[in-house]
This record gives structure tokens, sequence and C-alpha cells, in this order.
């Protein structure tokens, strides 16, 4: 990732040891392009990106639907790690757009 982004809403930052990315605040529509960037910067020669999420207290469905969006163009044994705290409710929120079966998109409640 060639560097950080930061807005009033989000702090976003590569993590220390592992390929990903760490996000901080709330994750609105307008941050789906740095997003999409970030996460796809990180992949190029990764078979796993970690996205952080622990630190984030909104995740818009838009956003949501960027990382199915990366995750559907990864092949395994690529994939897409999403660290998130239950209260987003991102596993609700897969499984009711039917999401859910996505074998390159993984979710761990953190």
């Amino acid at each position: 990732m060639r560097g950080y982004f930061a807005d009033d809403l989000l702090l976003m930052m590569p993590t220390g040891t592992l390929a990903g990315v760490r996000l901080f605040g709330e994750v609105v529509s307008a941050h789906r392009a740095p997003l999409a960037v970030a996460l796809t910067e990180q992949g190029r020669d990764s078979e796993e990106v970690t996205l952080d999420l622990t630190g984030v207290r909104c995740f818009a469905n838009s956003a949501l639907e960027i990382l199915v969006a990366l995750s559907r163009r990864l092949r395994p044994p690529q994939r897409l790690v999403v660290r998130a705290a239950p209260g987003l409710e991102l596993r609700e929120r897969l499984v009711a757009h039917g999401w859910d079966d996505i074998d390159t998109l993984r979710l761990i409640d953190a």
C-alpha cells in the first residue's frame, strides 16, 4: 500500500506483519474506492489478504459490496479474511444478500 488514507471518518493503514489493511472509524460509501485500491495492492503478492475491521464502528453495505466483488475475483487458494466485531453484523448481512457461500471470503469474529 502506497501509504495511509485518512479523512474525517476513517483511518486506513497497512497491517504491520500480514498482507492487509486495518481500518479505524466509520466506513461509508465514499470509502469504496480507497478500500478497493488498498486491498488490491495488498493482494498482488499474497494468497491471503486480511482486512481488520476491529476498530470500525460502522460499515456501509456499499463497502460490503466491494468486499464481495473483490473476493469473487480471487481464485483459491487466494482469499480475503475479514476480522470484525459481531456488532457490525457482517455475517448476517452476507447471509441476507446470499453472499455467505463465497469460498474466497472468510469472516472471523474478533
